[in-house]
């Protein structure tokens, strides 16, 4: 089986494949990556919630933006026993061109939802990832091979929120989770035009940019969102028709596949 590890800022996502299954998938704090000890223990607890043990673990492959997380990831190559693939090596095959000055910039994550979101539509393509930074990728095919173009980070939706209600003493907190049923543009209390805000402020956000991408690259783009709160978005941008949750999972696997799992 094949153990997939995407470490972003915030959280560790880890899959498991069996061939081109996803068995499972769970997450971690990223946070919790400082106690080496602890987060293997806990990673044994979930494999064996699943049934599964390190023996049942063939092969890994790891995408970490995360320095500070290496001597976690180091300590549990070690504890598994098996190298880790990871998309930071020069080594490894990658089934996309970065046509960008310094390839070593692009972040590991937004290489690898760029590998999936082209194999998956075949056809120029904008990756939008709601994570701890809102970011977009571009992607064009060229002779049939993708190519990455570059992209855009913006702040992500729970950094801005957290921001401003830090920044604003009288402000509520907002529960992401819990949105109004009817969101209107003009709000008339504090919550709600805080809703409006959080909502209409990124679509306005995401569909400029997209268009902008778009009008510059003098090319139609299909639209690919994933991250932990495209679903709160997906309702509200016309522009987004596809939701790919997994998506750097299946990305992971894909060049893991390319590189020798079977």
């Amino acid at each position: 089986m094949l153990l997939a590890i995407d470490c972003g800022n915030t959280h560790v996502v880890f899959g498991i494949f069996n061939h081109s299954d996803l068995r499972h998938s769970w997450r971690a704090q990223t946070s919790d990556t400082i106690d080496k000890e602890r987060f293997l223990s806990s990673f044994l607890k979930q494999l064996a919630h699943f049934g599964l043990s390190l023996p049942d673990i063939t092969d890994v492959i790891i995408a970490s933006v995360v320095i500070e997380a290496t001597h976690c990831f180091d300590y549990l190559e070690h504890s598994i026993a098996i190298p880790f693939r990871s998309i930071a090596n020069p080594s490894i095959i990658l089934p996309i061109d970065i046509d960008v000055p310094d390839p070593s910039q692009v972040g590991a994550d937004r290489i690898v939802n760029a590998v999936a979101g082209s194999s998956l539509t075949q056809s120029d393509v904008i990756i939008v990832d709601f994570g701890t930074a809102t970011t977009f990728d571009v992607v064009k095919m060229s002779a049939g091979r993708a190519v990455y173009k570059g992209g855009i980070i913006a702040p992500g939706v729970n950094l801005s929120v957290e921001a401003l209600s830090n920044a604003a003493s009288k402000l509520p907190d907002i529960n992401l989770n819990v949105r109004p049923e009817h969101l209107k543009v003009i709000g008339t209390n504090t919550q709600d035009a805080m809703w409006s805000g959080i909502i209409w402020g990124y679509v306005g956000l995401i569909e400029g940019i997209i268009h902008k991408i778009r009008d510059e690259s003098k090319s139609d783009f299909e639209i690919i969102a994933t991250g932990g709160l495209a679903s709160l978005y997906l309702p509200y941008c016309e522009l987004i028709k596809q939701q790919e949750p997994d998506l750097t999972l299946v990305g992971l696997h894909q060049i893991a596949k390319i590189n020798g799992y079977k």
